[in-house]
């Protein structure tokens, strides 16, 4: 069955609203991830997750938004940023057309970790501005959080060996687009564990410094991207798309609970 709302007809889709199915929107980013890696690698990683999580809860997913929140890496070649502000009035102009269409459930699904705690902003700030005349729930999430504990357990790398450009991502990338992966550009390379992580517990207060320059030879790289493999990423992706179906399962029921 298609999934992506870019290749319906509006009719289509306005099937779709009347059968109260949820929407997915997914955003991404076009950032360095590495020597190693393409720029939309945080763009396709969620909206392949997406369209999985679409076909196990039954959802549409909108076309993805490929510009995220990216400042860390706007020093390096290829990165195209947003600034906050900007990239939160986007996603809240997307969310509220596509409730004011009439989908009653907006998933917000994020695979730029920046990008996260902006688009909480956003899910708060539609419902603050729009539920007093439509009915609908907004949930945001990071595609690798539901299943934290799960891919934690799978890893190789040591705890912050999982940030960008490194083993979750660069195995992702192994899974499902090889041929666009250069692992041998990674000789010489500078990288290695960073003070935080994607999926293991570590402490959740966020600090913020100054950012990597290439100049100083960083490889835009936080993690360790030669512990990935091919199985690991279908392992990873098998995992984040399980733990997403679970939540929003539990998300819908309470919804038609309601209704």
């Amino acid at each position: 069955m298609e999934r992506r709302m870019s290749s319906m007809t509006q009719m289509e889709i306005a099937k779709l609203i009347a059968e109260r199915k949820s929407v997915i929107l997914p955003t991404g980013a076009t950032e360095a991830h590495g020597p190693h890696m393409p720029t939309d690698t945080d763009t396709h990683q969620v909206e392949h997750i997406a369209l999985r999580l679409a076909d196990r809860i039954d959802a549409v997913v909108a076309p993805p938004v490929a510009y995220g929140v990216s400042k860390t890496f706007e020093f390096f070649p290829g990165t195209i940023s947003l600034t906050i502000p900007t990239y939160q009035t986007m996603v809240f102009e997307i969310g509220a057309a596509l409730i004011r269409q009439g989908f009653r459930h907006l998933i917000i699904l994020n695979g730029n970790r920046p990008n996260g705690t902006a688009n909480d902003a956003v899910a708060r700030h539609l419902i603050d501005e729009l539920d007093r005349e439509f009915e609908f729930v907004v949930s945001a999430v990071s595609y690798w959080e539901p299943a934290a504990e799960r891919i934690h357990a799978l890893r190789k790398s040591v705890v912050g060996g999982m940030g960008h450009g490194c083993e979750f991502e660069t195995s992702f990338q192994l899974a499902t687009r090889p041929h666009l992966v250069k692992m041998a550009e990674l000789a010489g390379a500078k990288y290695g564990p960073v003070g935080w992580d994607l999926v293991a517990s570590t402490n959740p207060t966020r600090t913020y410094m100054r950012r990597p320059r290439p100049a100083v030879g960083h490889a835009a790289i936080f993690g360790d991207p030669t512990r990935a493999s091919t199985e690991a990423g279908e392992a990873f992706i098998a995992a984040a798309v399980d733990a997403l179906a679970e939540t929003f399962a539990n998300v819908q029921g309470s919804y038609q609970e309601r209704r």
